[in-house]
């Protein structure tokens, strides 16, 4: 519309579900707009269901629900969890066992146990536990949002990431990412923590034993994007070493949860398998500390090797037609780095508008909507770009953002799929949704960041939950972990 820009957008986004979430005390809790939010899921996936089920869309959805073109790998695994569901209700654990299968599909087979009993082996019956993920995801959403700036940034983040609409179709489905997902965001919300100060013995414990299990969780779901952990954790270390000469002095806690993680990293991908389908070989991580074999390989070496073995498989993709620079191979160190401009603009911006109204694989109207939503997003990078001026010397906010960008152009080098680079980019773009959300806001700076803001939380006898930011929240209340805040940091 003519005199609108993206930033009044945001703002008038803002200021409504400011009203409708935080300072409307007769309004909905955070309880309540989760269970608001399940409720919509679940009639999401019924719907879903009954029009594959009753074949309204027969090029788009099974009888079971699922995806034929931008799930198609569900296909697959509803054979594979099938398989499995039917083993554990024979009671035959030995070949539940046996039976090859990605971790997610494990999962899944206990849900079409009960209640796929009763309503099939479809996506009614995977949506107990979809549906655990999808609210997860809102959840961990939230809890970053108020990390980085304050609890009416996560609302609205997480408000945002509800009414998505291809991720909330493909919360519907059988595939792994949803649980990709929640693994991603869990260790990012733990390091996100370390850099924000000094973290109290108990509470560090907790997030070391929950930091180590998520990146286990991410490397048996999605194995194949391991190494971007590797830069998760630099980004950490690095951000801790700037906390350090700021404070002049050394959160012991903080480098003794880095180090546990660190630990799990290197050391639990050489001893427990990522898994995947029959017929296809398991990630292997690029770093084995474990391994008495002598490597014939330099580290760089064996990073090219994978980018190119990866980006070669996109050409016996499905939807190839969606392929982007197919036929570009990395033979040094030289064209890594003169491809990067390149994969930033993959990572950051495909599918570009000129493919938003092309016939591909999986129709016109699918990449008109994959279009629309890119658009957006689009529109989200200017806000978030004002974020990131305002919030400078925000540690937190920049550990979120070194790492969402750092990883959407890795995802530009490997990814030579747009569709494959779409539905891969989910976790990122929900990692830069807080920084659009919080750009628009008034104020500059960080928030104001106390030692004692643990102590600042409070509990009233009704229950509620009042944060250090001054939101209040009915009937909700979430850890603070431990946390005590330095009084001043400042990158610039």
């Amino acid at each position: 519309m003519p005199g609108l820009t993206p930033q009044p957008l945001c703002q008038r986004l803002l200021r409504t579900l400011r009203g409708a979430t935080i300072n409307n005390s007769n309004g909905l809790s955070l309880r309540g707009w989760l269970l608001t939010a399940a409720a919509f899921h679940v009639l999401i996936a019924l719907l879903v269901f009954l029009i594959g089920h009753f074949h309204l869309l027969p090029n788009t959805f099974d009888e079971n629900g699922i995806g034929l073109t931008f799930a198609a790998d569900g296909l697959l695994y509803q054979r594979i969890i099938s398989a499995l569901a039917n083993a554990l209700r024979q009671g035959d654990f030995r070949t539940w066992l046996e039976i090859q299968a990605p971790f997610h599909c494990r999962l899944y087979s206990f849900a079409f146990v009960f209640p796929g009993s009763i309503v099939g082996y479809n996506i009614l019956a995977a949506e107990p536990l979809s549906l655990i993920y999808f609210l997860a995801v809102l959840t961990l959403v939230y809890l970053l949002g108020r990390e980085i700036f304050d609890s009416t940034t996560g609302v609205c983040a997480a408000v945002v990431i509800a009414m998505w609409p291809s991720f909330l179709l493909h919360s519907t489905q059988l595939t792994r990412d949803s649980l990709a997902i929640v693994a991603m965001l869990s260790l990012l919300l733990i390091l996100v923590r370390l850099v924000g100060g000094q973290i109290k013995w108990r509470s560090a414990l907790l997030m070391a034993i929950a930091g180590a299990s998520s990146a286990t969780l991410f490397w048996v779901t999605r194995g194949n994007m391991w190494t971007l952990v590797f830069f998760e954790l630099a980004f950490t270390t690095l951000l801790l070493a700037i906390l350090i000469i700021r404070e002049r002095k050394a959160p012991l806690t903080n480098l003794g949860v880095l180090a546990l993680i660190f630990a799990a990293v290197l050391f639990v991908p050489p001893r427990v398998e990522s898994s995947t389908v029959f017929g296809s070989l398991p990630p292997t991580p690029l770093i084995d500390v474990t391994s008495s074999r002598v490597q014939t390989h330099s580290l760089w070496e064996r990073l090219l090797g994978q980018i190119n073995g990866r980006r070669q498989a996109f050409n016996r993709y499905l939807g190839n037609t969606s392929n982007i620079d197919s036929g570009v191979r990395f033979d040094s160190a030289g064209d890594l780095l003169g491809y990067v401009p390149r994969a930033a603009e993959i990572g950051l911006f495909a599918p570009f508008p000129r493919m938003w109204f092309e016939v591909g694989t999986v129709g016109r109207m699918a990449r008109i909507v994959a279009g629309i939503e890119t658009l957006v997003m689009y529109l989200f990078y200017i806000p978030a770009a004002v974020c990131v001026w305002k919030q400078r010397g925000n540690l937190r906010m920049w550990l979120v953002l070194l790492f969402a960008l750092t990883s959407m152009i890795g995802l530009g080098f490997v990814v030579a799929n747009a569709g494959a680079l779409f539905r891969l980019r989910y976790v990122f773009w929900m990692m830069m949704i807080p920084l659009a959300v919080k750009g628009p806001q008034n104020g500059t700076g960080i928030p104001e960041l106390t030692k004692n803001r643990t102590h600042q939380n409070r509990t009233s006898e009704e229950g509620r939950f009042t944060p250090a930011d001054g939101k209040e929240f009915h009937g909700f209340s979430w850890p603070s972990a431990g946390v005590t805040r330095p009084s001043s940091l400042v990158l610039f």
